[in-house]
């Protein structure tokens, strides 16, 4: 997939793909899992426990055409690249997450 910086040109790497200024309110994670009883509860607590400003009420959830998987969008107040690395790491150490964007 090709990033479009802001003068709308295909960026050629990551250092001319488009900037985030932090904090960024409305920051748009999704995270795609097995689809299961409990999985949500684990995903949603630790987003929470990094952005505990997290609505739960605003997520989306999508289920796969054969019902295996359920991909979640959600938004948080991003504060730092090193805040949005450290949820991604949380996420991708709860057991039914697959794929964390």
């Amino acid at each position: 997939m090709a990033l479009i910086n802001k003068s709308g040109n295909v960026a050629k790497d990551a250092q001319d793909a488009p900037k985030i200024e932090f904090p960024c309110a409305n920051y748009l994670i999704k995270v795609v899992a097995l689809d299961s009883d409990h999985g949500h509860t684990e995903i949603f607590e630790c987003v929470r426990l990094h952005a505990p400003e997290f609505d739960e009420s605003s997520v989306r959830k999508n289920v796969s055409s054969k019902g295996r998987f359920v991909s979640y969008s959600l938004r948080i107040e991003a504060q730092s690249e090193a805040h949005l690395a450290d949820l991604h790491k949380g996420l991708m150490a709860v057991e039914v997450v697959k794929m964390v964007m």
